[in-house]
């Protein structure tokens, strides 16, 4: 572009040169040929005048030269250069020509100031990052530069006298530009824009209109910034801040769960085994044995409530195996298929090749039966219920799913309904415990929440899609297993033989819970003594030995954890049992206890006790131990 501009400067001041060399040579013929001679001589100063133009001082100071030389030439020839007039003339041509030199001297000092003005715009223009092209008020491109053919991917050639409705803007914007452009100065005004592969862009464009001497105005400039990235990189930490958020909610919930159920275990404990002792001691009375049993069948509902409470909290241990997904819906298929009535239809499809997941069987049952039996009470009308599995793979990208899974090949299980659908709002809760959308008397709010405890624990993910009066689909994501694990097939637990005096030491805070252990180990043989809190317990061994020490896990003044190594402390080898309404995994992970020890979960049956119990009393003692007795 520079070398354009300087090539029609060149041009431009050839022609004016050459036309005042011509001038003056035409005024001297005249001279010399027409009477008039003072006229003619007096035309010659029209040769500077002209040669100004060309804002060069010494191709002017040549043309009045040549004026002058050619003027004295056709004066001494013509004998005038006694006359008074001519003698003027000649003078004028010299001052005219002197003045000209000047004029044209500033003329040369402003286009050079103006050529760098030039040249250091287009520079800026040329290396800007941001695109910048020029349009006429009508829309047609004038100016592109190399940003912009970066950023559309057309060449300079390729857009300059197109419309700028080639990159997506249309007729009403270029008008409204064009129509504001003329008042004030636009600033990142977002819109959108097409690149040349067809592709869409987010760009930030400024716009500044281009007046003319008369300040009018002429062109539009517009400076576009590609905000396409950016929008792209703020929309995904929206939806990962959105999933985290997500997620903290509900880790809150799930640590609120757990402690509620940690207080409700204890209540279970007592619950259970008091009406277990009313229930043999009351056998054959009748209507108070019928309401036992349904006193029985109510706390047995609520532990497995409770249950369900650990499992969104993660902290419910299960026995996890290697495990086909493909027996699991064939099961699920005769097994709740007459539960669906004869207006939804089931449709399940395996995979053909075995779909091997770590997890626990009854989890996986539970999580397909929540699944299904909510998209059957999603379609009051009736529908269809799809199944489907197979494997995929996850990179980087976010797909949907809670919590986050990381790269690699999972089990994917897609469950579909043509029911009612969830409204987004809706749908942003549904995995929150006691979150339902059924009537008060028709759910709980702990099934989709279990389902997120399930998959969640097992590793994987679980997503949502809805949309109101079309349906809803869950779509789960879990690890692929190497393969198949040993399933252990032991004998049913038989009930433990009754204690011969063993001497056990209760510590346990809750009241209810101590008279209740201690009631289970007096009537089965045992001696026991209980205390109520970690201090206390230590006393009894300054005068007592003791054979089993019996210890709740979280307690005031003093954790069993502590009681139990400063009791062994005074009798090494003492056998411990910890007991308590939280899950091993739960304390392992506040780092209450070690992996290795032995642990009762509350709510407990007396078997489970005793059985407990019996085991490790009858178990080999340590080496270290032996040696210290």
């Amino acid at each position: 572009m520079r070398a354009d501009i300087a090539y029609r400067v060149r041009t431009t001041s050839g022609t004016l040169l050459a036309v005042s060399v011509l001038a003056v040579t035409v005024a001297g013929v005249v001279a010399v040929t027409m009477p008039a001679k003072t006229l003619a001589i007096g035309m010659m100063v029209i040769g500077p005048c002209l040669a100004v133009g060309s804002a060069k001082p010494r191709a002017v100071a040549a043309v009045g030269a040549y004026a002058l030389v050619l003027t004295t030439w056709i004066a001494t020839a013509k004998g005038l250069w006694t006359a008074t007039v001519e003698s003027r003339l000649l003078l004028l041509i010299l001052c005219i020509s002197g003045l000209c030199v000047a004029l044209a001297y500033n003329r040369q000092v402003a286009e050079e100031q103006a050529a760098k003005s030039r040249a250091r715009l287009l520079e800026i223009v040329r290396g800007s990052r941001a695109a910048i092209i020029t349009s006429s008020l009508r829309g047609y491109i004038t100016g592109w530069n190399p940003a912009a053919e970066q950023m559309y991917g057309y060449t300079a050639q390729e857009a300059i006298g197109k419309s700028i409705m080639m990159l997506g803007a249309s007729r009403d914007e270029i008008t409204l530009i064009a129509g504001l452009a003329r008042r004030h100065r636009l600033d990142e005004l977002e819109t959108g824009r097409v690149h040349k592969d067809g592709h869409k862009l987010t760009v930030s464009v400024s716009v500044a209109g281009l007046l003319d001497r008369n300040g009018d105005l002429f062109e539009v400039c517009s400076t576009h910034r590609d905000l396409t990235a950016k929008r792209s990189m703020e929309a995904r930490e929206r939806l990962l801040s959105d999933r985290s958020a997500q997620a903290e909610r509900l880790e809150s919930l799930g640590r609120l769960a757990g402690g509620v159920a940690h207080d409700f275990n204890n209540l279970l404990s007592i619950i259970l085994n008091y009406t277990d002792f009313a229930i043999e001691q009351g056998a054959g009375v009748g209507t108070a044995q019928d309401d036992l049993a349904r006193v029985r069948g109510a706390a047995d509902r609520a532990r497995t409530l409770c249950r369900q409470l650990l499992i969104f909290a993660r902290s419910e241990p299960g026995n996890a195996e290697a495990i086909d997904l493909n027996l699991i819906l064939a099961d699920s298929r005769d097994l709740l298929a007459p539960m669906l009535g004869e207006h939804i239809e089931l449709a399940v499809r395996r995979a053909q090749l075995p779909l091997l997941v770590h997890a626990d069987r009854t989890r996986l049952d539970q999580v397909l039966m929540n699944l299904i039996i909510n998209a059957r009470d999603a379609m009051p009308q009736g529908g269809t219920i799809s199944v489907e599995a197979g494997t995929t793979e996850i990179g980087e990208e976010p797909i949907g799913v809670h919590p986050e899974v990381r790269p690699g090949s999972y089990v994917e299980l897609v469950v579909s309904d043509t029911g009612t659908g969830m409204a987004p709002e809706v749908a942003a809760h549904i995995f929150e415990p006691f979150f339902t959308t059924k009537a008060k008397d028709r759910g709980t709010g702990l099934g989709l929440a279990t389902v997120y405890g399930i998959v969640s624990e097992a590793g994987g993910g679980i997503g949502v899609e809805s949309e109101v009066g079309v349906g809803t689909t869950f779509r789960l994501l879990l690890p692929v297993a190497a393969e198949h694990a040993e399933q252990d097939r032991g004998a049913a637990p038989v009930r433990p033989p009754v204690a011969h005096g063993q001497h056990v030491l209760v510590v346990e805070d809750e009241e209810g819970v101590r008279d209740l252990v201690v009631r289970i180990l007096k009537e089965h043989g045992y001696a026991v003594t209980a205390a109520g809190d970690g201090p206390s317990a230590l006393e009894q061994f300054e005068h007592k030995r003791f054979d089993l020490l019996l210890t709740d896990v979280i307690m005031p003044n003093m954790p069993g954890p502590t009681v139990a190594r400063l009791a062994q402390q005074s009798q090494p080898g003492l056998p411990v049992l910890f007991m308590s309404g939280y899950t091993e995994r739960l304390l392992g992970a506040q780092q209450f206890i070690d992996q290795e020890i032995e642990l009762i979960e509350k709510p407990f049956s007396a078997d489970e006790l005793l059985d407990r119990i019996h085991r490790l009393l009858t178990a080999p003692a340590p080496e270290t131990a032996r040696g210290q007795r």
